[in-house]
């Protein structure tokens, strides 16, 4: 694991730039991670753009739900047994099944399949706030490069990225704050939140509003050195796992695991993906 200073990068650099956006993508304020994972992450960064679903984050999976037959998917189902050949559920009974996918986070999985390591992670706390006016209007990513000593990693005029997700006539300003196993009491930490971001955009946010606080506990699975890049999908055949942690721990990892597993069931199943019967889509 080599350092970036070790790379030709100068210090300024390294400390201004690379740890705060390693951070702010990994999720990892700390930088614990496993330097390979680093290295994909600003990877992807440099040759592609950060994007956020239009609509929210329930956007993708509902494209992906609307290309199937109605019905196909059951939303609201509490699952508690899971093998093979069933699932058993509270409010349907026992589901028959000819193969089991388990697509859910960490601790899930290894609830539903006893046996699968659930591995350390990195809590996130998101908060929302509207304003009068907005402080940015350019849909960017403010990073706290300097590290004046607030809470906040990163924040974004979300409005100027997706304008539907904003109150009607008003901006939306969401902010991540990370490394809170136990986030402080919400008046306190908005307090110490908006006086950070009125420095980071430059102008008061004495009466900005806040809309909401996000916290999770287990946002982001941890992933220290060494961490194996493509944990196996295929548990048995008809048995099968897929998640950002069994790849790397972010949303292109967890569209590469689904991918894999995807695959792995087909090809248990004697289908052929190149028949048209696979259509996902592809990490950037």
């Amino acid at each position: 694991n080599r350092p970036p200073s070790a790379r030709g990068l100068p210090a300024r650099t390294v400390d201004g730039f690379v740890r705060p956006l390693l951070s702010a993508l990994l999720c990892d304020p700390d930088l614990t991670t496993s330097s390979r994972c680093a290295d994909l992450a600003l990877r992807s960064f440099a040759r592609g753009r950060l994007c956020v679903p239009e609509g929210g984050a329930t956007a993708l999976p509902e494209l992906l739900a609307a290309t199937l037959p109605p019905g196909t998917v059951r939303t609201g189902v509490c699952v508690t047994d899971a093998s093979i050949s069933s699932v058993g559920t509270k409010e349907h009974g026992e589901i028959s099944c000819r193969s089991l996918l388990v697509a859910t986070g960490a601790r899930a999985a290894a609830e539903l399949l006893p046996g699968l390591r659930v591995p350390d992670f990195h809590p996130v706390t998101v908060l929302h706030h509207t304003a009068p006016t907005a402080p940015l209007t350019e849909p960017a990513l403010l990073l706290d490069g300097d590290r004046r000593g607030g809470p906040v990693a990163h924040t974004t005029v979300m409005s100027a990225v997706d304008p539907s997700r904003a109150p009607a006539g008003r901006p939306l300003i969401s902010s991540t704050v990370l490394g809170l196993r136990t986030p402080p009491p919400e008046a306190e930490l908005d307090g110490a939140v908006r006086a950070h971001l009125a420095t980071l955009y430059g102008t008061s946010t004495a009466d900005w509003e806040l809309l909401a606080v996000q916290h999770d506990s287990e946002a982001v699975p941890a992933m220290p050195a060494p961490h194996d890049l493509r944990r196996q999908v295929r548990l048995l055949s008809g048995l099968y796992v897929c998640g950002d942690h069994r790849d790397t721990s972010t949303v292109q990892g967890a569209l590469s695991s689904g991918r894999r597993a995807a695959y792995a069931i087909l090809d248990d199943l004697g289908v052929r993906p190149d028949q048209g019967t696979l259509q996902l889509p592809t990490a950037a």
